[in-house]
């Protein structure tokens, strides 16, 4: 479906964006909208989330934290730290107060980059459509594309180990948020199978 009222979300968003990010965020929108079709959520919804789920991504950390500030956003400790991880709170609250889109968009922004257990499908959407839009390459990848629309549960908790892995590699403690949603996932996945 084409919704030509996204285009001015779509030149609104890509301004606050580094030119080298739009590649990805267009390729996460069409991602998120062909997820949506196949899981059953709204394309609409999942086309404005992804559009804005990377707006404040550029932000240093300082600008984050101000961010937090002005919206009210209480980070937690590792977050107070991390610019990547706080893109995602300060985005959500960017996605409400400056374009004025719904609880549910706002969310799906919010948990794009920890995710979270129990996530709503539009969540786990826009948390997938991230990690493998077709400008990503990495190792393992074309595994989660394939189970993106066979399994979402199981795509997404692949692409947690995934990226578990790679931050161990790395020496990056993860987010507790994605612990925590990885051992939902399993649990989940496993009570199914019984």
């Amino acid at each position: 479906m084409n919704y030509p009222e996204l285009e001015g979300l779509r030149t609104k968003a890509y301004a606050m964006l580094k030119p080298s990010r739009i590649a990805h965020v267009a390729g996460c929108e069409e991602e998120a909208a062909r997820l949506a079709s196949r899981w059953g959520a709204d394309e609409r919804d999942a086309r404005m989330a992804a559009i804005v789920h990377d707006c404040t991504k550029k932000e240093p950390l300082e600008r984050q934290l101000e961010l937090c500030r002005e919206y009210g956003i209480s980070p937690d400790e590792d977050e107070e730290k991390s610019a990547a991880l706080l893109h995602s709170k300060t985005g959500a609250a960017v996605a409400k107060s400056v374009f004025g889109l719904t609880d549910s968009v706002c969310e799906a922004v919010k948990w794009h980059t920890t995710g979270k257990p129990d996530m709503s499908i539009l969540e786990k959407i826009i948390y997938l459509a991230d990690f493998i839009e077709p400008t990503r390459s990495f190792e393992g990848l074309d595994r989660v594309r394939l189970l993106a629309y066979e399994d979402i549960d199981r795509a997404i908790a692949e692409a947690m180990r995934l990226s578990l892995e790679n931050m161990g590699e790395r020496g990056v403690t993860p987010h507790r948020n994605t612990v925590d949603a990885l051992e939902y996932l399993t649990e989940k996945i496993k009570d199914r199978k019984k």
